[in-house]
């Protein structure tokens, strides 16, 4: 955004001094052609205005500098060409030596012989250049190509270019437009193309052209580029501008009254990710300050990051109440907030009949699945709760996911009338595949397990437990017919509760140190 910025600020530069250079302000034309070129030391155009300046102030060796420095960022530019050859015409020249040679002619004799082998030798050479020549060397489809007309015209606030056909066209791969030899971009900065198909038609803002104008007037130049990379000149058209349509005055901006939905204080739900925020405070210009929260099993929350401003219309649209309230003047960092139900007086007081921990059914008795409660929130009056199981060994338990589910008490102690269990909250795990948080693996390094209790069920050895991923680092091991054990060595890592569910009979315990590895078992 800031590099945008900054050419704006150059092109508004050289537009003012072309203005000057109009009213025949030229000091001051010249001072701001300087600062366009200590800001854009390849702006082309800015040196060839700075050289007019200088021209027209008979600054001669100074404007020479000037041309040779846009020529030398536009080589093929005809009009920087013009100015230097005018301004050369007033730089003093020095010493110019012209050489010349004379032509030397040699009366010698010649002999027939000679003359038939010259003769030789001048057929081989137009034979060459006729023939061979050619073949090896063809010419550039651009000097082949038949006539490529073009139409170019002025229609009120538009340059018209149409591509009108001719037998040539077939062979242009594209067309490419120029303006006073400065390539003519559109807005977004793309170059402006016309079409290669016969009726192809393009239409260039007036408006668009004045930016590389010094005058009202434009040579609009179009050449056909071939697939051979050459290129031919098929129209040149001089054009004059009208003026430049000035800029509309904005009208004043009436502004616009809106209600918010929401007051301070309030807590919303966003409607794709479900998350929380905070509605810290109603600002000017019709906009919330917005904060993330997070909530714990307690029902408290914390704000998250710093504030976010969002406009009320398009907040309204994507966020829902989820019907609670933060009663506070301010909401500091670190520090944990209470909530209560925006229906329900802060001051009324309930007494919840379960406890986190507590695993709660429909129905007494033994369950497969209950619901674990895992917060209170005296606030809202309502429990954290989530889906609890049993593990494939029968005890309590595990959460499938991590995200739990506020519902209200009352809802709770209705549906869920019986408590069956207990557990703490910290011997519960995540995922199925977990193992109960607190325990201690069954097995320890160089014991040997099996799945069956039969002679030659596969058996494995115990290398290693990490505590951090809860999983064994096993090996496949053999007993051999000398009494010793050889593993495989390749080294498994499973996981703690698939590996004691698979494996789940202990046969001995050796020295690992003891254990031969030998890598053909695999």
């Amino acid at each position: 955004m800031c590099g945008i910025v900054q050419e704006e600020e150059i092109n508004n530069l050289y537009k003012n001094g072309i203005e000057a250079f109009k009213k025949g302000e030229l000091t001051h034309a010249g001072d701001l052609f300087m600062q366009v070129i200590d800001e854009k030391e390849d702006h082309h155009r800015a040196w060839n205005a700075l050289g007019v300046v200088l021209t027209k102030t008979k600054k001669y060796d100074k404007a020479d500098v000037c041309f040779e420095n846009a020529l030398s960022l536009d080589p093929s530019n005809e009009v920087y060409e013009k100015n230097r050859k005018k301004n050369k015409k007033h730089v003093p020249s020095g010493i110019r030596g012209l050489l010349s040679a004379d032509n030397l002619f040699l009366p010698l004799p010649v002999k027939p012989v000679f003359l038939l082998i010259g003769f030789a030798v001048l057929i081989f050479l137009v034979i060459t250049i006729f023939l061979i020549i050619p073949f090896l060397f063809p010419a550039p489809i651009s000097d082949t190509a038949g006539e490529i007309p073009v139409h170019v015209e002025q229609a009120d606030e538009l340059v018209l270019l149409t591509n009108v056909g001719g037998p040539g066209l077939e062979k242009v791969s594209q067309f490419k437009i120029t303006g006073n030899n400065q390539t003519i971009f559109a807005p977004d900065r793309s170059e402006r193309i016309l079409g290669t198909d016969r009726g192809a038609m393009l239409a260039i803002p007036v408006d668009e052209l004045h930016a590389v104008v010094l005058d009202d007037e434009i040579t609009i130049r179009v050449y056909a580029i071939f697939p051979d990379d050459t290129s031919r000149l098929v129209v040149t058209e001089r054009l004059v501008l009208p003026a430049p349509t000035p800029e509309p005055v904005p009208a004043t901006p009436v502004p616009v009254q809106y209600t918010p939905v929401f007051k301070k204080g309030d807590i919303v739900l966003d409607n794709e990710t479900g998350k929380y925020r905070l509605i810290s405070d109603l600002l000017p210009d019709h906009q919330y300050l917005t904060y993330s929260l997070s909530r714990r099993n307690d029902g408290l929350f914390t704000l998250l990051n710093a504030g976010e401003n969002e406009s009320m219309m398009e907040y309204d649209k994507k966020v829902i109440s989820s019907g609670l309230h933060l009663p506070y003047e301010e909401y500091p960092y670190g520090m944990s907030l209470q909530a209560y139900l925006v229906s329900k007086s802060p001051e009324s007081v309930a007494y919840p009949l379960y406890n986190p921990g507590d695993i709660v059914s429909r129905m007494p008795g033994e369950a497969i699945e209950a619901l674990i409660i895992l917060g209170y929130d005296k606030g809202t009056d309502e429990y954290a709760t989530d889906t609890i199981m049993r593990y494939p060994t029968g005890e309590w338990g595990f959460r499938p996911g991590a995200i739990a589910a506020w519902v209200s008490r009352s809802d709770i102690e209705r549906m869920y009338s019986s408590r069956i269990n207990r557990i703490a909250l910290s011997r519960i795990g995540i995922g199925a595949d977990s193992s109960p948080p607190g325990t201690h693996p069954a097995y320890r390094e160089g014991d040997i397990i099996a799945k069956d209790r039969g002679a030659d069920s596969q058996e494995l050895l115990i290398l290693s437990y990490d505590q951090n991923t809860s999983s064994y680092n096993t090996d496949v091991i053999y007993h051999t017919y000398g009494g010793s054990w050889e593993r495989s060595g390749e080294n498994t890592s499973v996981l703690r509760s698939v590996l004691e569910r698979q494996y789940p009979y202990k046969v001995r315990t050796v020295d690992i140190s003891l254990v031969t590895v030998n890598d053909q078992l695999g």
